[in-house]
């Protein structure tokens, strides 16, 4: 089962989660959630890159979230870190 990621966790390309744009309202131990559509950078492409992926069966506010694994639009993959002690079902 893949976990939540929140801003600030890594990506297979050497970058992190930068904006969540639901960080005022949904968080998990204070870390904001990342949804479908958030950004995050990234060394091997660099810029910011939205996630083109999220979760078909768990949305905040209608949108869904984005899960350890999920894509981002230059190719690279979210790492759980900050509630990788979560599991999605």
């Amino acid at each position: 089962m893949p976990s939540p990621i929140c801003q600030g966790d890594s990506t297979t390309g050497d970058g992190e989660v930068t904006r969540c744009q639901h960080a005022s309202t949904h968080r998990i131990n204070g870390h904001p959630l990342a949804v479908k559509g958030d950004y995050a950078s990234c060394s091997l492409h660099p810029g910011e890159h939205s996630f083109v992926e999220g979760s078909s069966t768990h949305l905040a506010n209608g949108l869904p979230i984005v899960l350890e694994g999920h894509l981002l639009s230059c190719g690279c993959h979210a790492i759980a870190g900050k509630a990788a002690h979560i599991k999605v079902e």
